[in-house]
């Protein structure tokens, strides 16, 4: 497997790895966090690894993939206006297969729905079904009586603009992986509360579109969700990425 590290058009090498990397929050990019750390990880030798195991749990073939940190996605027509979305990393294969990925440590997956539909729809006149957090939950949620006021509102668009990529570059199959990093990391304040409240956002949110077997099948598209929890240590702090690296 080939992994070919790009930011806006351009190989990322030893000496602009940090740049190319590191969100527009710049308060996001310190040791323990995950911003840095899937930086760190994707350095790794263990990264390749993971991604293998991850495509064969889905049965899908092992390929070369273009990897581009904070890729910028489109939700597609008929979401509204709101702005494209921003992978943590998206991972282009040569064969048939999307994987936009979402690491965390404690952060959120962003406001819960019921929050972010509040805020929306004061654009519309209180119309929510004009909203994007409107049109998001009918595209996802296979019952109109799911709950889904509490889940954040992240899983919902990384879902959407994951499946968007695929539908672009015209693939048949994409996987969404949340990496959850463990370990030696910053816990922050009320670590086990926000890492509960993450645990559950995922475990309704698949309940809520449909999830069997791993995986939806929407607009053409095979589209699995993944979790994985990644004991991170000292053994690939100091590795930066390495362009072209086969494994």
């Amino acid at each position: 497997m080939r992994l070919t590290f790009i930011k806006e058009n351009a190989e990322i090498t030893n000496d602009n790895w940090e740049k190319s990397w590191s969100p527009k929050e710049k308060k996001q990019w310190k040791d323990g966090r995950s911003s840095k750390e899937l930086a760190k990880f994707a350095s790794s030798e263990y990264f390749p690894s993971l991604i293998s195991q991850v495509l064969k749990s889905c049965g899908i073939a092992e390929q070369n993939f273009e990897c581009t940190p904070e890729a910028k996605s489109s939700l597609g027509k008929g979401f509204q206006k709101g702005g494209c979305r921003n992978h943590d990393l998206l991972m282009e294969g040569d064969k048939d297969c999307i994987i936009g990925i979402e690491a965390k440590v404690s952060e959120s997956f962003d406001e819960d729905m019921e929050k972010m539909l509040d805020k929306q729809k004061k654009k519309y006149n209180d119309n929510e079904t004009k909203t994007r957090a409107y049109k998001l939950r009918r595209y996802l949620v296979k019952e109109d009586n799911q709950d889904v006021d509490k889940i954040g509102y992240q899983l919902f668009t990384a879902t959407r603009a994951t499946i968007n990529s695929a539908i672009y570059n015209k693939k048949k199959k994409c996987i969404v992986l949340v990496i959850v990093f463990e370990g030696e990391i910053d816990k922050g304040n009320q670590y086990e509360e926000k890492v509960a409240k993450n645990n559950k956002d995922f475990v309704e949110f698949c309940k809520a579109i449909g999830v069997q077997d791993g995986k939806i099948k929407i607009d053409g598209i095979e589209c699995w969700i993944k979790k994985v929890s990644v004991n991170i240590s000292k053994s690939y702090t100091d590795k930066v990425l390495i362009k072209n690296q086969s494994f």
